[in-house]
């Protein structure tokens, strides 16, 4: 005997029309389904209420007198944050858009025609309601397979860039959350053609298993459509364009995805091409490490070109606010989620940048951080852009643009907006914003990295005029501090694609010099008291596991600062212009 999988299952129907609550539940009857119809919103939150856990999904009108369907989405989450609901419409999509995107900032919400076929209607809900079963299941299972989960989870990290990276143009951070274990987020980070980068932050539509599986198909993609090279003919709706290709040959049964695609073009003040291919003589010509640069005195404007496929507008904050970038609202529908979409050049926007200015990209997860243990209160737009903005302002200011995003989700947290309720990922990007008597990189964590950026920085610290002596002791807590990440901070795996950034300056006779690193939690360098013979050699005894230089630098420093900003250690330490101060007796 064959058992229909789909038999019995309830599904709760709300339209205040009684056709189309008999046709509805007439073609829901011939798949299998249960259809509880009701013609309110008031009995519609009741029949929820009452049995919060017995439909497998919902269909509702969006329009129905003081109540309607989103109203009922926030009630619904409230009780089920994985119950989906489907959305009925007359609208076209494109003369519906306002109501389409808003149905697609719930991640478990689907857009229906009322005029819907049978089949298609069955099918798509079949779809919906097997794929939760599914990771319902792999959910209730999830502790014994967690190992398993962490090994797909290692794999999406291995996929994924470099968390932080600063080139002569310019630089870009990122921050990546899984709502649990694995994420159907991604983004990307690439070269891009000459002096352009590539920055893609997207969102695969539902959660667990299936959604990674798709962003790791997604980012194999990508890693194949640049190879780091990119196409200087090549717009961001071309690429959205090749994505709605490969969803739509490889995914379209599956899922549809949520993106912003930027290319960034910074102030060009190192080589100008352009200048260059119109016959202009360079101010200099620079070879370094073998590669040749051409310095002109004019600088040509930076810009972003960016598309929003369904995902939250790209932010630009500049002079400690946020832009109107995009008044006409251009953008499009998200990738892969109706067969015949076409992105072109009019659904782009151009926005030009200072060298100050900062870019920022988020999926929509950011504001689904929560409150309370139900996940009714999230995180309201205009306090995440106060936040984001205050931060990024003060950041231009001083030099650390890569530490914005962790110290932005510490300070949601601390404000009580610290639950996940969808994956999360934000990408801030900018020029390289050269500060005077500022020196601040990031590097791979190889003691070849290390050693060769210990010298680089030795090499800026003797042009500003500071003491050899002074010189030779940032150096010891630079590589101390740095090797000692390395050693202990991250196991093999990661330690591979890992990086830290730093920054040093003058500040009131003091060189400060600050590290940022995604490692360990366990402080890097321990403060310990005590003279320097009898309790240092002891306290060197106990620490020597971990690196005997760790003593060695809190003797180098008269101060030494930690803090832990969302995983990332951010660590200050003060080291004297003059002689290093005595030791406690």
């Amino acid at each position: 005997m064959i058992i229909d999988p789909y038999s019995g299952t309830k599904i709760l129907v709300v339209d205040d029309e009684r056709l189309i609550l008999l046709t509805m539940s007439a073609k829901l009857k011939k798949g299998g389904y249960t259809p509880i119809a009701v013609s309110d919103m008031d009995s519609a939150v009741k029949a929820v209420k009452d049995n919060p856990h017995s439909f497998s999904a919902i269909i509702t009108d969006i329009m129905m007198g003081e109540m309607d369907g989103f109203m009922l989405r926030d009630i619904v989450r409230g009780l089920d944050t994985t119950m989906p609901m489907f959305f009925l419409t007359a609208l076209d999509p494109e003369e519906g858009g306002r109501f389409l995107k808003r149905i697609l900032e719930d991640p478990q919400s689907y857009y229906l025609p009322k005029s819907v076929n049978s089949d298609v209607l069955l099918k798509r809900i079949q779809r919906i309601v097997a794929s939760r079963k599914i990771e319902r299941f792999i959910e209730s299972k999830m502790e014994d397979d967690r190992k398993s989960l962490e090994l797909a989870a290692n794999i999406q990290k291995s996929m994924l860039p470099a968390r932080t990276l600063m080139t002569p143009r310019g630089c870009y951070s990122a921050w990546w959350r899984p709502m649990d274990v694995v994420s159907g987020d991604l983004y990307e980070a690439v070269p891009f053609g000459l002096g352009c980068y590539l920055y893609i932050v997207g969102d695969i539509q539902g959660h667990g298993t299936s959604a990674a599986l798709a962003m790791t198909a997604v980012q194999s993609f990508l890693k194949h459509l640049s190879n780091g090279q990119g196409n200087l003919d090549m717009g961001p709706a071309d690429i959205a364009n090749l994505l709605q290709g490969f969803f739509r040959t490889n995914l379209a049964d599956v899922s549809y995805m949520t993106a912003v695609i930027c290319i960034h073009r910074p102030l060009q003040n190192v080589e100008n091409r352009a200048s260059w291919m119109s016959g202009a003589t360079p101010d200099k010509i620079i070879v370094r490490e073998g590669e040749r640069r051409l310095v002109f005195k004019e600088k040509t404007p930076g810009d972003v070109r960016w598309i929003s496929c369904g995902a939250p507008d790209l932010v630009v904050v500049d002079g400690g606010a946020a832009l109107d970038i995009n008044p006409e609202r251009r953008g499009g529908v998200p990738i892969g989620l109706f067969p015949d979409t076409v992105y072109t050049a009019a659904d782009e926007v151009c926005t030009g940048l200072s060298d100050s200015a900062a870019c920022i990209l988020f999926s929509d997860g950011l504001m689904d951080v929560s409150r309370d243990a139900e996940g009714i209160e999230k995180l309201p737009p205009k306090t995440a852009l106060k936040i984001g903005t205050e931060l990024v302002g003060a950041a231009r200011d001083d030099g650390s643009l890569v530490a914005v995003l962790p110290k932005f989700i510490a300070a949601c947290e601390a404000l009580g907006y610290g639950k996940p309720q969808d994956d999360m990922t934000l990408l801030i990007f900018g020029a390289r914003h050269a500060l005077d008597g500022v020196c601040e990189g990031t590097i791979p964590l190889t003691p070849a990295d290390i050693d060769r950026a210990s010298q680089e920085l030795a090499g800026w610290c003797r042009a500003e005029g500071w003491s050899d002596s002074l010189v030779c002791r940032v150096q010891l807590v630079f590589e101390e501090k740095l090797m000692n990440v390395h050693d202990h901070g991250f196991d093999d795996r990661d330690r591979l694609r890992e990086r830290a950034s730093f920054r040093l300056r003058m500040r009131r006779g003091h060189a400060e010099l600050t590290v940022w690193d995604f490692g360990s939690e366990e402080p890097s360098i321990q403060v310990v008291a005590g003279d320097s013979s009898t309790v240092f050699e002891k306290a060197n005894m106990a620490l020597r596991d971990h690196g005997r230089g760790r003593l060695m630098v809190r003797e180098l420093c008269d101060g030494i600062e930690r803090n832990r900003f969302g995983g990332m250690n951010e660590s200050i330490y003060h080291i004297p212009e003059g002689a290093a101060p005595a030791a406690k007796k």
